[in-house]
């Protein structure tokens, strides 16, 4: 999906903040709350939004479950982000595992065991 326009990235932004704080909130019940909105791309018209996720060290759920329950809980996100929305169209959700987290955390490991050069 396209990022470019300045539009785009306010309501991108908007849209990680408002669905964020109501998974920390409680919203969509606790399995939520261990989900970190990494980031989100919105379609050049508005209309549809990829929401990237990733889950807290040591989250009891699985990436593929938690994506599970959140494409069951669309048409109660989406009414949440209608609530109070300027926008023209509610847009169509989906969502997906943010990988590039799990890759830098892994590194973030490694590096962790090297042992600092001696002098």
């Amino acid at each position: 999906m396209k990022t470019g326009s300045q539009r785009h990235q306010r309501v991108a932004r908007e849209l990680q903040r408002r669905i964020g704080l109501w998974f920390a909130q409680g919203g969509g019940g606790d399995r939520f709350r261990a989900v970190t909105l990494t980031r989100v791309e919105m379609s050049p018209d508005l209309r549809s939004a990829r929401f990237f996720f990733a889950l807290e060290t040591g989250a009891a759920d699985t990436p593929e479950s938690i994506e599970q329950a959140l494409a069951a809980s669309q048409g109660l996100i989406r009414r949440e982000i209608g609530r109070g929305w300027t926008l023209r169209y509610v847009p169509e959700i989906r969502f997906a595992y943010d990988r590039e987290l799990e890759s830098v955390r892994r590194v973030d490991a490694l590096l962790r065991t090297l042992k600092p050069p001696q002098t």
